[in-house]
């Protein structure tokens, strides 16, 4: 590889991963979700989104929120403080169990949580289109030099 496809392959790859990127989608979230009332709660972070995307599905206790969304016990409680604070979910007991905490959507997590989904349904679809040109052996190629860079940087990380 010489220095230009380097370069271009940097640009792209920055490209697919930009700040802008998660702006649209966050645009695109609070379109769908029509929330207009509280600009914060369409400033979510991913995880944020996550979280509400399992309490989709119903009523859960706090750790299987934790295990759900496979981040920390503490990053996990402090999103649920926050996504309490902006009315997206609520916290209860229940009078058979007093010790345990649960958690379920509000109204406004309901939307933003099915307009998450959506959203997600959208770009897999624009994405599959996108390659449907590409044969698989194609797609092969690109799979296998995605893996090489990912394990390169895991490698970095993991020296560094």
């Amino acid at each position: 590889m010489d220095e230009k496809q380097y370069q271009t392959i940097t640009q792209l790859l920055k490209q697919l991963s930009a700040t802008e990127n998660h702006n649209q989608h966050e645009a695109w979230i609070a379109k769908q979700a029509a929330i207009k009332e509280n600009p914060q709660k369409n400033h979510l972070t991913h995880n944020d989104l996550d979280i509400l995307g399992v309490l989709l599905q119903g009523e859960k206790t706090v750790s299987e929120v934790v295990e759900a969304v496979q981040i920390t016990q503490g990053g996990t409680s402090r999103r649920i403080n926050h996504l309490e604070k902006l009315d997206l979910l609520e916290k209860f007991k229940r009078p058979t169990n007093k010790k345990t905490v649960y958690l379920k959507l509000t109204a406004d997590g309901q939307k933003l949580a099915t307009a998450h989904i959506a959203l997600h349904k959208h770009l897999h679809e624009e994405t599959v289109q996108a390659l449907a040109e590409f044969s698989d052996s194609e797609l092969a190629v690109v799979t296998r030099f995605l893996r090489k860079l990912a394990d390169a940087q895991k490698d970095f990380e993991t020296r560094y």
